[in-house]
């Protein structure tokens, strides 16, 4: 039977964390844990810190339920016309041609994006290029679909070809299901690393509406393993791979890679990291490399 961890061990888990990727910066953090639910406030510098530490905080075994109440640090030298100018530049920048004709207004730091795309993973992208816009206190979407209704027997079916043709996801764990382009994911996996790529593949195929997993990790972060994955998360971070490209984690103190680089260079800067991080002794790596620029 799997020991139910006290609130002391998530609530150090979790400033440890916060320092990792803060440093003294993140003093201002606060956290309260109350049995399996966590509460954070205080004040961040952008939409995207916001998000980022609450992905990573929902990881961390122990937490079942959440409450960011983080706040976006407002700041009046930061005018509208400036973050519109600075979104569409880190549109039109993106290595991701959907993304670089998208364009958005803003109104009082609101920003809603304009445009088409062809999938939900493409809108989730720009809604977190977006968010990493100092002055961004909310994000909306007014992005057109241009795929044609899907029925949902033919939505379930490129959902599970994707499963399969993915080297991330192991397709015979999850049980997909549709209903009006809703797609629902059930079953058990590894690690909270599989859950995120197998909810990122299923929102890449063109005609899914929404995503909801009810997905479960048999192995969740936590201690020193939860540590040592965090620096590693923080130093790709640090050198641009984000987890868009790269997933890692340690478990037992062996670093696990995943995802897909544009170059060889790429794929052994990223199998590198593990070397600088204290506590990792071996590296399992799947990083595969593009066979072609996306850009």
């Amino acid at each position: 039977m799997q020991k139910i961890r006290s609130e002391k061990e998530v609530y150090q888990d979790i400033k440890q964390l916060i320092q990792t990727h803060f440093g003294e910066s993140g003093q201002g953090l606060h956290v309260e844990v109350k049995g399996d639910k966590v509460s954070l406030w205080g004040t961040i510098d952008t939409l995207g810190e916001k998000n980022f530490i609450g992905q990573r905080v929902s990881r961390i075994d122990g937490v079942k339920e959440l409450d960011n109440s983080l706040t976006v640090a407002g700041d009046g030298n930061i005018s509208d016309k400036d973050i519109e100018k600075q979104v569409t530049e880190r549109f039109s920048q993106a290595n991701y041609e959907d993304i670089t004709h998208l364009g958005c207004r803003v109104s009082q730091g609101i920003v809603t994006l304009l445009g088409h795309v062809e999938t939900q993973s493409t809108e989730r992208l720009a809604k977190r290029i977006a968010s990493q816009v100092r002055g961004v206190k909310e994000i909306r979407s007014e992005i057109q679909f241009l795929e044609n209704a899907v029925d949902d027997a033919t939505l379930v079916n490129r959902v599970e070809n994707a499963f399969v043709d993915s080297p991330w996801v192991d397709a015979q764990e999850i049980k997909t299901a549709a209903r009006n382009g809703l797609i629902t994911l059930t079953g058990m996996v590894d690690t909270q690393e599989a859950i995120e790529w197998a909810v990122e593949t299923a929102y890449q195929v063109p005609g899914v509406k929404a995503v909801m997993s009810e997905l479960f990790a048999r192995h969740r972060s936590q201690g020193e393993d939860l540590h040592m994955t965090e620096q590693l998360v923080r130093k790709l971070g640090q050198h641009g791979m984000t987890s868009r490209q790269v997933r890692a984690f340690v478990q037992d103190g062996i670093a696990y890679l995943s995802g897909e680089v544009y170059s060889d260079e790429d794929r052994r800067w990223a199998e590198s990291m593990p070397h600088h991080v204290s506590g990792i002794h071996g590296m399992n790596s799947s990083i595969k490399v593009a066979s072609h620029s996306i850009k």
